[in-house]
């Protein structure tokens, strides 16, 4: 009997542990969930969304596809657990899958974003809609499915690229348009009817500008501007909306007729009276209205071997010139630009415009609001229209310096763009614009019917083309640079030219039509015809720089915050020390300095950051090899304002160039033999010194040869 009771209470307990156990079990099972049902969001074959419309798969153009999902967990808000993805696809309606995948496992954390999970799907049908589906693994459970992602494939290239053609730029073997002048180019089928874009690319096999197209196998126009002349291709390609595509081959072929002329030219260099003459349109003038001046310009008179400045520019203060019809239509693409000098600021002035019925078609000017330099049209010409769309400069307009403006409207893009000593300001959209035919006005604009803007300051060099300008340099083109960067630094003409040919005397010549003669500040006897330049085979000066000897005129030559080109003929005696051969004096030091570092025994060109004394950060440019004692070198150091660099030329050989940021004007005189300032010279010259020469624009390597030996640049 007790044996008995033993073993049902032994029964009993193992009965107890079992449930226990079983409860535990269960309890366990509710502690750790599967994996969460993945997001169809998550979801991508080949990097393509997913897309949960049977109507419309995703469309792809592989039979292998990566497929990708990101598998989370509950407990990876607590615990760090391991997951896998399994991915499985399928024909639409069918009972059985066409295979599966899995991916290996992968640890998710907390804090720690869930890793994607990737496997691979091959050899998948194609013109068949395909369901795919995914779930996670997290080595005990399975999770649940996600919703099916369709998709549909076909690798099928389109059989043929798209055809162009042109009616501006027809492919019949003859010159049409001109560089910067925008053409309809319009892209066909070609029999491929389920082409849902083309792709194109000129001069070259890329063919990455899309064309989009309303329906497949549509026609598509698109706006092209050239920019260079002479022969061009297009090449272009199909593609379908599986991303297929034809192969990218040459489908067109045009040439372009060089630049076109100006069909407006004003240079303003008549000096006297007040009628002006147009260069392009020998019958055409502009006649003065109310009080006409002439000032000394920034774009000159080539007279043989001279060069003319003085009274090259027309002051418009109290009048203006005009037309008697308009020079462009404002309808189309054109280009106007100008050189300006801002005397006032207190009113809105306009220095270029053509007149409407009622508004101007454009005003080239200064917004006095803005405090900036701008380039405006109106919407429309009524009594009433204001000048709603503007391009406006990014810093302030500056008062009595000569500025390159230069407005551009391109009729293709409806974009207007002003552009300041050759740098882009800023770019607007011009959703409407209509022709002006009344006069083009040189001083003022046109509000209301009426004259307003009148220009407190002078104009030069007006130039009018009836296109976009070119913005690029040409390629192969021996140095060409674009017409923005010509128009802000050319012509280089000269301010200050002195042979220093003397043979008695206290000052040299300034032979320019500027008249800064320099003093001499030194011994007659020794330094007049001390060192003959057997370079240029022409008398120099000697100058003793242990006794500070220099030349020096009463006042600047060029403007150093606008391209300069500084150059002279030199021998360096002594090597011992740092020496300058020409500047241009600030109040505290140097506005630039073209000389010799005996540190690096190098030639260098340099413009320190600000006007300041004492120790000042510079730009400089130095020589790439040593600078010869005793020999005659010729050095030219160039500013170029449009790309912010500075460059030394040596023997008339560009040999480095460095970045140049900020400018500022020394207003100083000009010093040959020393670094000038406020106060005197520093870093004497010890040597010869012959031809020395300041020209206002940057100069070109071919000019440089030129003015190597006092040839005007051209």
């Amino acid at each position: 009997m007790r044996r008995s009771l033993t073993r049902t209470t032994a029964a009993a307990a193992a009965l107890a542990l079992v449930l226990s156990l079983l409860g535990q079990a269960s309890a366990l099972a509710d502690d750790n969930p599967p994996p969460d049902r993945p997001d169809t969001s998550t979801l991508t074959a080949r990097g393509e969304a997913c897309s949960t419309d049977p109507d419309h798969p995703t469309l792809l153009n592989s039979t292998t596809l990566t497929l990708r999902a990101l598998i989370t967990h509950p407990d990876a808000e607590t615990v760090s657990t391991q997951v896998k993805a399994q991915f499985e696809w399928g024909l639409e309606a069918a009972d059985e899958p066409l295979g599966s995948a899995e991916s290996s496992y992968t640890w998710v954390s907390p804090g720690s974003p869930p890793a994607p999970r990737t496997a691979t799907a091959r050899d998948l049908p194609e013109e068949a809609l395909i369901g795919y589906r995914a779930r996670g693994h997290d080595t005990r459970a399975w999770g649940e499915w996600s919703d099916r992602c369709w998709i549909e494939i076909s690798t099928s290239k389109p059989a043929a690229p798209p055809t162009v053609t042109s009616d501006d730029y027809p492919d019949d073997d003859r010159f049409h348009g001109a560089p910067g002048r925008a053409g309809d180019f319009t892209f066909s089928s070609n029999g491929v009817d389920d082409a849902v874009a083309y792709h194109y690319s000129v001069d070259d096999n890329t063919c990455t500008t899309p064309v989009e197209l309303e329906e497949p196998g549509g026609e598509a126009t698109v706006r092209i501007t050239p920019q260079r002349s002479g022969p061009r291709s297009i090449h272009a390609r199909s593609a379908d909306a599986y991303g297929n595509s034809s192969p990218c081959v040459r489908v067109y072929d045009f040439l372009v007729a060089p630049h076109a002329d100006p069909v407006a030219h004003f240079p303003l260099d008549e000096g006297e009276d007040s009628t002006a003459h147009d260069t392009v349109v020998r019958e055409r003038t502009a006649e003065g209205t109310g009080a006409i001046d002439w000032a000394r310009g920034r774009v000159g008179e080539r007279t043989g071997a001279d060069y003319r400045l003085e009274s090259a520019a027309v002051v418009t203060s109290g009048g203006h010139l005009r037309t008697e019809e308009p020079v462009v239509d404002t309808s189309g693409a054109f280009t106007v630009s100008a050189w300006v000098r801002l005397d006032g600021t207190g009113s809105d002035a306009v220095a270029v415009s053509q007149d409407g019925e009622h508004t101007s078609g454009f005003q080239l000017g200064y917004n006095a609001a803005e405090e900036a330099w701008v380039f405006q049209r109106a919407a429309h010409d009524g009594p009433d229209a204001g000048f709603g769309h503007r391009a406006s400069s990014t810093d302030p307009a500056q008062t009595g310096v000569w500025t390159s403006l230069t407005g551009s409207h391109d009729s293709s893009t409806g974009e207007l763009s002003l552009y300041v000593d050759g740098v882009l300001q800023e770019t607007v959209e011009q959703t409407s614009a209509g022709t002006t035919e009344g006069a083009f006005v040189i001083g003022g604009g046109q509000v209301g019917g009426g004259f307003v803007g009148a220009w407190p300051g002078a104009v030069d060099d007006v130039l009018v083309w009836n296109r976009a300008p070119v913005t690029a340099d040409e390629e192969g083109s021996g140095g060409r640079r674009s017409e923005i960067w010509e128009a802000a630094n050319h012509p280089v003409v000269p301010e200050g030219t002195w042979w220093l040919g003397e043979t008695e005397g206290g000052t040299a010549e300034d032979t320019s039509d500027h008249g800064l003669d320099a003093v001499l500040h030194g011994d007659p006897a020794t330094v007049w015809d001390g060192a003959f330049n057997d370079g240029l085979f022409e008398p120099g000066v000697l100058l003793d720089g242990t006794g500070g000897e220099h030349l020096r005129t009463d006042g600047p030559a060029v403007r150093t915050d606008r391209s300069f080109t500084a150059s002279a003929w030199v021998r360096l005696d002594d090597g011992g020390a740092d020496a300058v051969a020409l500047s241009q004096s600030g109040v505290g030091t140097s506005g630039f300095a073209l000389g010799y570092d005996a540190g690096l025994r190098r030639w260098v060109f340099e413009t320190p950051v600000q006007d300041d004394t004492g120790s000042v950060e510079v730009h400089r440019v130095t020589s790439t090899t040593s600078a010869p004692i005793g020999e005659w070198v010729y050095l030219a150091g160039v500013y170029d304002h449009t790309d912010g660099t500075l460059t030394l030329h040596v023997d008339g050989i560009r040999v480095a160039e460095a970045e140049h940021v900020g400018a500022w004007h020394a207003d100083g005189d000009v010093v040959i033999g020393g670094a000038g300032h406020a106060e005197g010279v520093e870093r004497p010259w010890t040597g010869g010194v012959g031809l020395a020469q300041l020209h206002q624009g940057a100069a070109l390597q071919h000019q440089i040869a030129s003015i190597e030996f006092g040839i005007l640049p051209v």
